[in-house]
């Protein structure tokens, strides 16, 4: 089945939270200039002025939308200052989001991927204020995208844009080495080690006698689903996005483990 281009369909993934009419006022924003078009809320809630996470959150959620999609992405601590808005389109979609690592994952994932810098200003509002880029700059760069304007009408090519290291899975001797990536907000700690480095590491066979080993805890094997645990105990599965996952049925495995985002993760042979 060939997949249609949608380029009328708009995401939103911000840190701005449901108090304010921030998210309300993007919406209107692009509704007044493409009434036609299909906006869908992929989170307002990532943590506050966490650009990890929201590059995080954007690389899962995005890949499961149709070509053509548009992906307007805002945690931006730097509004105001220097720091660049850009367009990055890849084989199947495109982004909008300021230059400050938001989108690590998704050029991680495509290097390839065509950078531009945003400066022409006849897709921002009229006024452009200081502290509110997503409505004056974002948002009417993205309807305007969404009526086919051509990407090399928005701004030149860059091929600076500001990324953070995204990490590997790595072996040490016998040790596959990895690290915390996100936390969702059920206390989970999700990892950077894809069901295909288990396996390559300890063979299909065997992921359920791997053992694993953060700070001072140990863990042996992993479980099929959240359930198949004993509750309020430490565990370990594959989630859904094929990632090494840390768990606690019914609780929190944060409260059982103090580890972080960048906390090392070990996976040895039994």
């Amino acid at each position: 089945m060939t997949a249609t281009p949608s380029t009328s369909l708009i995401t939103l993934l911000t840190d701005f939270g449901a108090a304010d009419v921030f998210v309300g006022s993007m919406k209107g924003v692009i509704l007044g200039i493409n009434p036609q078009a299909q906006i869908v809320d992929l989170t307002h809630d990532v943590p506050a002025h966490n650009i990890r996470a929201g590059a995080y959150l954007l690389h899962s959620a995005s890949r499961h939308f149709p070509p053509g999609t548009i992906h307007v992405a805002i945690v931006d601590p730097g509004v105001g200052s220097e720091r660049r808005p850009i367009l990055v389109t890849t084989s199947l979609h495109s982004f909008l989001a300021p230059d400050n690592g938001l989108l690590s994952y998704i050029m991680a994932a495509e290097p390839s991927a065509e950078v531009r810098v945003l400066t022409a200003k006849q897709y921002f509002l009229g006024t452009i204020g200081s502290t509110f880029h997503g409505r004056d700059v974002f948002a009417p760069a993205a309807a305007w995208l969404s009526l086919d304007e051509p990407t090399d009408a928005f701004g030149p090519r860059i091929k600076d844009p500001v990324c953070f290291e995204v990490r590997r899975p790595a072996l040490e001797g016998d040790t596959l080495i990895g690290e915390v990536l996100h936390i969702d907000r059920f206390g989970n700690l999700i990892t950077n080690i894809s069901r295909g480095d288990l396996v390559a590491f300890a063979g299909a066979d065997h992921l359920k006698t791997v053992r694993l080993h953060i700070q001072n805890i140990h863990l042996e094997g992993l479980q099929d689903f959240y359930a198949h645990s004993p509750s309020r105990t430490l565990s370990a599965l594959i989630n859904s996005d094929d990632l090494l996952e840390l768990f606690t049925n019914k609780g929190r495995a944060t409260d059982l483990v103090k580890a972080g985002v960048g906390d090392r993760v070990e996976v040895r042979l039994a």
